[in-house]
């Protein structure tokens, strides 16, 4: 038995149990814990959570059912949901889906939206599981201003030092490690321009 995760924050589009099943597929996808922090510590749900209300929008429908669909071939084949199996179990779904050929299929649903039209299951999972990965990686590595990336986690990952105005000429030679340098935000910048220009016309 899985110890349930206690999710941080609240969500505003998905519900309490798609958000649950979203976070368990986005701890598999970047594996982490609380000492080497994955995409669960970054706060990537909280990330397609937001994106969702906003540019993501049009693809609202495509994680409802999509998460619905996981859960469905999860229960027909465990007896549970997907955020209720072992992590093997959910390596072996997902790893399955990773090379399985993803089918898009989506029609003009209510309200002008996109939904899902009925394909091959396997395919369609394919599709939602790609989509998912792909917002993932954007929530791991993007700017924390857009709600994941939580205290540039996924940039300290990658030896990334992240938002700057340039670099110096060393800085910008083959070979050097970016990776000890101080990580720096949008917001970090933003503040630096906020104190120059205040101190210009303190000055």
């Amino acid at each position: 038995m899985i110890a349930t995760h206690v999710l941080e924050g609240a969500v505003t589009f998905l519900n309490v149990h798609e958000a649950t099943t979203l976070d368990a597929m986005v701890a598999r996808i970047i594996p982490g814990s609380p000492e080497d922090p994955g995409a669960r510590e970054a706060g990537v749900l909280r990330y397609i959570d937001r994106a969702l209300e906003g540019p993501y929008r049009d693809l609202r429908p495509l994680y409802r059912q999509g998460l619905a669909a996981l859960d469905d071939e999860c229960l027909a084949k465990h007896g549970r949901g997907f955020a209720e199996l072992d992590e093997p179990a959910q390596d072996q779904l997902l790893g399955r889906l990773a090379e399985t050929e993803p089918v898009e299929q989506l029609v003009a649903g209510e309200a002008g939206e996109a939904r899902v039209e009925e394909a091959p299951r396997a395919g369609q999972l394919a599709y939602f599981f790609a989509v998912v990965r792909q917002h993932v990686l954007e929530g791991m590595f993007g700017d924390p201003a857009y709600g994941g990336n939580k205290d540039g986690v996924g940039w300290r990952l990658i030896g990334f030092p992240g938002a700057r105005w340039g670099y110096d000429e060393d800085e910008m030679r083959y070979g050097f490690d970016a990776a000890p340098l101080p990580i720096t935000t949008l917001e970090d910048l933003r503040r630096q321009r906020a104190a120059a220009s205040a101190g210009g016309e303190s000055s």
